[in-house]
């Protein structure tokens, strides 16, 4: 991994090969914002809005949406202490999926936009849920040399960003919990697939109606 690319452009990299989406968003730090930038969106209730964490800030204009990614300074400050491209492990997993999800959010949002397509929170949550996962799996395989990871790696992975959150209370955490199982669900087969054809098979996921991929998910 070239180390003087920023992290946030390594990983759009990784998620538009990955899914075949074409580089609708050319440089994704100018959509980034910090605490600064929240509190000239927000202006007075920016502090309530900072509590909420990470996020996609989304505005319908009528012909177009603007979108921003904002990023706590204090979660920014922490990639940077961790950097994930020099490892990824306890200390920086939590904060490593929430830099992912988080793009994984803009990069999708982009291609539905430019297929016209509608998405709802829940696709985006699954959407995003398949990409941390795949990323913790490309990332430590780069770490550890391997091409296959084993089961123990895999069941961390697994833990930190799907179990742990389980036990959260209100809306947006069932939500997550449902998008989580159903993301591990369409994983479990996912990893049963020769390597040759997952390529193929991911890039299918990316393109298929949400209808359809809850409907191939609960046959299973």
């Amino acid at each position: 991994m070239n180390q003087t690319v920023p992290l946030v452009e390594v990983l759009k990299g990784i998620i538009e090969r990955t899914y075949g989406i074409p580089s609708l968003i050319p440089d994704i730090s100018a959509f980034i914002v910090g605490d600064q930038g929240l509190r000239s969106i927000y202006g007075g209730i920016a502090c309530s809005k900072q509590e909420e964490g990470a996020r996609v800030l989304v505005r319908d204009l009528g012909q177009s949406v603007r979108a921003a990614l904002y990023y706590p300074d204090s979660l920014v400050r922490h990639l940077e202490r961790f950097n994930p491209l020099h490892g990824v492990g306890d200390v920086n997993i939590a904060a490593f999926a929430v830099l992912v999800e988080e793009v994984d959010h803009l990069l999708t949002l982009a291609s539905r936009a430019a297929e016209g397509r509608a998405v709802t929170l829940l696709e985006l949550e699954h959407h995003a849920c398949v990409t941390k996962y795949l990323m913790v799996i490309h990332f430590l395989g780069r770490q550890t040399g391997r091409r296959r990871l084993g089961d123990a790696l895999k069941q961390w992975a697994r833990f930190h960003l799907f179990e742990r959150y389980s036990e959260r209370e209100g809306g947006d955490a069932e939500r997550y919990r449902e998008a989580a199982r159903l993301a591990w669900q369409y994983l479990k087969r996912f990893e049963t697939m020769p390597l040759e054809h997952r390529k193929t098979e991911i890039r299918a996921y990316h393109r298929r109606p949400f209808a359809e991929i809850l409907y191939r998910v609960n046959l299973n």
